[in-house]
Order: C-alpha cells, then sequence, then structure tokens
C-alpha cells in the first residue's frame, strides 16, 4: 500500500503540477509577447518622429506667384541683383507686397529697403497686372509700368523663384555679419 500510495501521491503532484506549468507558461509568454510589442512600438515611434524632423528640416516653403513676379521686377531695379537677401514678406491691405531686403550697394554698402509691388487680376483675363511699384520711397513711372506689364505674361509662362526667403533674426547677438570678407588682406608688410 505504500507503494501505491506513493504512485498516487506522484500522480496527483503530476496533474496539478503541468496545469500550473501551463499557466505560467502562457503567462510568461503573453508578457514577453508585450515587451516585444511594446520594444516594436517605441522604435517605430521613435524612427516616425526622427522622419519627420528631417522631413521638416529639409522642406522648402513655397510662395505665391505673386511673390515671385514681385522678386523678379526686384532684381531688374537692383543694380547688383545677385546680392539681393528678401528677409521679410507683408502683404498689404490694398493687396499688394511689401518686401523687405537687403542688398550691396554701388560702395560695398549693405542697405535694407523695401520694395511695394502692386498686382491686380484682371476680371475678365484672370491674368496678373502691375498697379504700381515702390522701390525705397520712390514710385515707379506708369509708362514703365505700362511696359512691364506687356512682360509679365513672360513672368507667369516661364517658372518662377518660388522658394519663401528666411526671416532675419530678431536679436542683434544672433545677426553676423562676414566683415573679413571684404579686408584687404596684406601678405608681405614690408612692400
Amino acid at each position: 500500500m505504500s507503494e501505491e500510495e506513493e504512485i498516487l501521491k506522484q500522480t496527483i503532484i503530476e496533474e496539478e503540477k503541468p496545469k500550473s506549468a501551463l499557466a505560467e507558461k502562457l503567462k510568461e509568454k503573453k508578457k514577453v509577447q508585450r515587451k516585444k510589442n511594446i520594444k516594436i512600438g517605441a522604435i517605430f515611434i521613435v524612427i516616425a518622429f526622427i522622419s519627420y524632423i528631417v522631413w521638416w528640416g529639409t522642406r522648402s516653403y513655397k510662395a505665391t506667384e505673386e511673390y515671385g513676379i514681385c522678386r523678379s521686377l526686384l532684381e531688374l531695379f537692383i543694380p547688383y541683383p545677385h546680392t539681393i537677401y528678401v528677409s521679410e514678406i507683408k502683404p498689404l491691405r490694398d493687396g499688394s507686397l511689401k518686401l523687405w531686403y537687403t542688398h550691396i550697394d554701388a560702395f560695398g554698402e549693405y542697405r535694407m529697403e523695401e520694395f511695394i509691388c502692386g498686382l491686380e487680376r484682371d476680371a475678365k483675363t484672370g491674368a496678373l497686372k502691375l498697379s504700381s511699384i515702390k522701390v525705397n520711397k520712390v514710385y515707379i513711372d506708369k509708362l514703365k509700368i505700362k511696359h512691364l506689364n506687356n512682360a509679365l505674361i513672360y513672368f507667369q509662362e516661364n517658372p518662377l523663384v518660388l522658394n519663401w526667403p528666411a526671416a532675419l533674426p530678431d536679436s542683434i547677438d544672433n545677426l553676423h555679419l562676414d566683415f573679413n570678407a571684404v579686408r584687404k588682406i596684406i601678405l608681405n608688410i614690408q612692400k
């Protein structure tokens, strides 16, 4: 009987053990799967966040067609158009655009000036027409504006530069100018 009791005890213990062991294995398996899902989700969120930052940092803002035409007209009126840097665009109440820009004049000085370009849409054709142009504080003659209106067709047909300009920093501490670019380099002091 002792053998039978022992066998009975072992079978009872073995029968209880697999049920609890199976439940523990299932719990452990669920726990491992949950940890794996959390890791995959965290990696996905980090990759999505980094991708968004890279996309946001590399995109270029596109301005309107009116800005492209005004920018092209500005380049016609400034003597050294390759030195133009548009720092701010402001739409005015009358529908015109005010461009604040910096450029280097004939004496090598940096100048910040304004350019106001008044454009209107023709009611019949829908094409843009110039109404007024103001360079710094001088209004351009109506005859020149009439001639420029004839040339606006070419501005609209050809691709314009529509990249939105980056604003100048608000703080003077953040505004850095390269003064070393205009210094004369003396290699031999004795000459």
